[in-house]
């Protein structure tokens, strides 16, 4: 069996470990390089405990005021194409708390498993990065925290283990002095992770090469079709290549190549930003300002500060006016950073479903598999995802689990 994968973030690369790992030829295509995309723009945030869906009653209410103003972290475009139009609709249909408790417990049952992946990798001589570190959620007051705590009361009751503390605002900044003094509570969450997802992704890319795996980059695929039992992938660089098996990991681009493969959830991009900044000492471990929708991780010697998610068509590129206004707002939370040395701005697309949840196995077409719509859980979820698509295309999955994802839901 030959197996093609499109896309070389972490889902796609995941997969294709999990399928050499059973001994299957695989090529991997993308259309830049190396985990371009979201993958390397994530935080690096490896939080099983805060893998949820956006769409919430809470959430969609703060959406329906806060979707068109200019501050709000969270925004839709003025002009709505076809397939905006669709997932806002879908996103509204999915913001009930009945389905909002049902899709976040199909996600525990995925996140859960999401450190075993890790350690299994690293098991197998792959330098993953990952380090345990403890989680910390800070806010103005103990009021505003009420939104996270019901959160993780309704993950907890989906089976996912969680430890935590409550903090005031001295402990906060004993743990984390890096943190505003107008910053008065905190909720610290311990057995989380996080890696250095582009040096993650690079490590993982070599070791599949070196285990002879083919990537092929600077390759846009146009379409992938079945011809006489067999699959035709289609690119702008090389004259067309018969499969096995296709897997399209292509993030937020999935609906590109999925339409015609009976793939009808709408994905869309939450275009997300972020950059890095030198620190006087490092962070204890990871932090997180809801009020502000800020995440920081360390990376390397600085900080990685992620921000903002615009809904919006992949292709839109990142707005000046809002990097600016993520620095302006990290520097009132985190004031004490060296922010003469701020740089690596970055913004991208992250793939969001309607009901939060990936898209992981069979499309209509026989032998076309999908791995995408992660959203911002792309590196907690990847290795995992990788693993159980994987699984199904050998014929070992766990056909209750791959139900849940199941791309033509």
């Amino acid at each position: 069996m030959h197996v093609a994968i499109i896309g070389a973030g972490v889902a796609g690369l995941s997969t294709a470990w999990y399928l050499n790992e059973q001994g299957i030829e695989v090529t991997v295509f993308d259309k830049q390089s190396i985990g371009s995309g979201a993958s390397w723009g994530n935080a690096g945030q490896i939080v099983p405990n805060l893998v949820v869906p956006l769409a919430d009653p809470t959430n969609f209410r703060v959406a329906i005021t806060s979707l068109y103003r200019r501050s709000s972290p969270i925004t839709a475009p003025k002009e709505l194409d076809r397939n905006l139009l669709s997932f806002l609709m879908q996103f509204a249909r999915n913001s009930t708390s009945s389905r909002f408790l049902s899709s976040t417990g199909d996600l525990v049952s995925l996140s859960s498993r999401a450190l075993e992946e890790y350690k299994h990798l690293d098991s197998q001589n792959i330098s993953t990065t990952l380090k345990y570190v403890p989680f910390t959620a800070a806010f103005s007051t103990a009021k505003s925290a009420r939104h996270l705590l019901d959160e993780l009361v309704i993950v907890a009751q989906s089976g996912s283990r969680i430890s935590l503390d409550l903090l005031d605002g001295s402990e906060l900044r004993m743990l984390e002095p890096l943190v505003s003094n107008a910053l008065n509570f905190g909720i610290q969450l311990d057995n989380q992770a996080l890696i250095d997802p582009p040096q993650f992704l690079e490590n993982l890319s070599k070791d599949l090469i070196k285990k002879g795996v083919t990537i092929v980059i600077d390759t846009s695929i146009s379409k992938v079709e079945r011809v006489s039992g067999k699959l035709q992938v289609f690119s702008n660089t090389r004259k067309p290549e018969i499969f096995d098996t296709v897997v399209i990991a292509t993030g937020a681009w999935l609906n590109n190549l999925t339409k015609e493969h009976g793939v009808k959830v709408p994905v869309v991009a939450g275009i997300g930003y972020s950059m890095s900044v030198e620190v006087p000492e490092n962070t204890r471990g990871m932090l997180f300002f809801p009020e502000t929708f800020i995440a920081t991780t360390s990376y390397k010697e600085r900080l990685r500060i992620s921000s903002f998610m615009k809904i919006s068509n992949v292709d839109k590129t990142g707005e000046h006016k809002t990097e600016m206004r993520l620095l302006r707002n990290a520097k009132r939370i985190l004031p004490n950073l060296h922010w003469d040395s701020v740089g690596e701005f970055w913004s991208g697309g992250r793939p969001l479903t309607p009901d939060g949840k990936p898209l992981i196995g069979k499309t209509r077409t026989p032998g076309v598999y999908v791995n995408a719509g992660h959203g911002m859980w792309g590196i907690t979820l990847g290795p995992i995802s990788g693993k159980i698509l994987a699984n199904q295309i050998t014929g070992n999955n766990d056909q209750e689990l791959i139900r849940r994802f199941n791309p033509l839901r």
